[in-house]
């Protein structure tokens, strides 16, 4: 059953779009805090902060312009016209974990923010239940289906304070934590994709995995998915370039 436009995320309750849309308000604002903290840190321009926060605010817009148009919604087109929405924060991610420019910047991040941050999953995992009670997301979307994505959504603060806070274990389970934690996020996003109904198809679900390109919930694959991804990268990155045996 779908909403009276025919999108099954016509079907999602107010409350919970309103919780996902702070989230990823709350998630951006983060960003642009940890930003400026660290660029503080590291001797940095303040504009630091002021660039990442006008480039978040910039794809938030023209990610919800384009869903709100209808330009994503065309599924039977190869490639897929959503994964215009998924592929350039993470080349940019990609990128940017690359580059030796934001090595200073990593530096002066305490290693635990970078894990800590990832808990933003438990309530993207929580939001994704509830739609699919309402009838707005099919079942392989979340925990009760082929997502194990809060997995690392619950697991974060423990590692983060367990490696970096009592500095109990070593800084080795970090690292491997975040392997896993890349792994899981591929796993969901390969079964979001199956999901979907386009040529690649391969899971057909009642409803069709289309609510990923309606306002809001375009800002999943958008902004909370590559953040999570990016999030992983630069702790990846930043583990191993710390010293052996330094307590961070």
């Amino acid at each position: 059953m779908t909403g009276p436009g025919g999108n099954p995320a016509d079907l999602a309750p107010v409350p919970i779009t309103i919780l996902f849309v702070v989230l990823v308000v709350a998630m951006g604002a983060l960003v642009v805090t940890g930003v400026r903290a660290a660029s503080r840190r590291a001797g940095w321009s303040s504009r630091a902060g002021a660039i990442t926060a006008l480039a978040i605010a910039g794809w938030l817009v023209v990610t919800a312009t384009a869903a709100g148009a209808g330009l994503l919604a065309d599924f039977r087109s190869l490639p897929p016209r959503f994964l215009l929405v998924f592929v350039p924060p993470l080349v940019a991610l990609v990128a940017l974990g690359r580059s030796r420019t934001i090595l200073p910047l990593l530096a002066a991040t305490p290693p635990s923010w970078l894990v800590h941050a990832q808990s933003f999953r438990i309530v993207v995992e929580l939001v994704l239940w509830r739609l699919i009670v309402a009838g707005a997301v099919p079942e392989i979307m979340t925990f009760t289906g082929r997502n194990v994505d809060i997995v690392v959504g619950v697991t974060a603060p423990i590692v983060a304070y367990a490696c970096f806070t009592r500095a109990a274990w070593p800084r080795g389970v970090a690292l491997w934590w975040n392997v896993a934690g890349i792994m899981i996020l591929v796993n969901t996003v390969l079964h979001a994709q199956a999901a979907a109904p386009t040529p690649l198809q391969v899971f057909v679900t009642e409803p069709p995995n289309t609510f990923i390109v309606s306002v809001p919930y375009v800002w999943l694959p958008a902004f909370l998915v590559p953040l999570a991804w990016g999030l992983h990268v630069l702790s990846i990155r930043q583990l191993r370039r710390l010293p052996t045996g330094r307590r961070p």
